[in-house]
């Protein structure tokens, strides 16, 4: 599976999450990926997680407690998941190119469509 149809599936799925869902994997998602950026090796990634902890600021922010904001965030990532998955068993390469049409200049270079439904 390429990496990138996985983002975009995901990128996909994230969006069409209830806005309260998405406001919250989107701010937990965003913390996480700054403290990544700071972070020279996973060890420091992992204390700054600890010290800065996303779930905390987001229960915060979002005036939940602390085990509502993780209850919350472990239903959305399953949910992404499940949806992903669904996405994934669905999703095949099919090679048209017997089908297509291309002038003699372009007859030995490669081409490849994609088609998602």
């Amino acid at each position: 599976m390429n990496e990138k149809m996985m983002e975009v599936f995901a990128r996909d799925i994230i969006a069409s999450l209830p806005f309260n869902k998405r406001m919250l994997y989107q701010f937990i998602e965003g913390v996480e990926d700054r403290l990544a950026q700071k972070a020279e090796t996973k060890k420091q990634f992992l204390t700054l997680l600890k010290e800065q902890s996303p779930h905390h600021q987001a229960a915060e922010r979002f005036g939940m407690s602390i085990y509502e904001t993780v209850a919350l965030m472990h239903e959305i990532e399953d949910e992404i998941s499940e949806k992903l998955e669904k996405k994934l068993d669905k999703y095949k390469w099919i090679d048209c190119t017997d089908y297509a049409t291309y002038s003699k200049q372009t007859i030995n270079s490669a081409r490849y469509y994609l088609i998602i439904s």
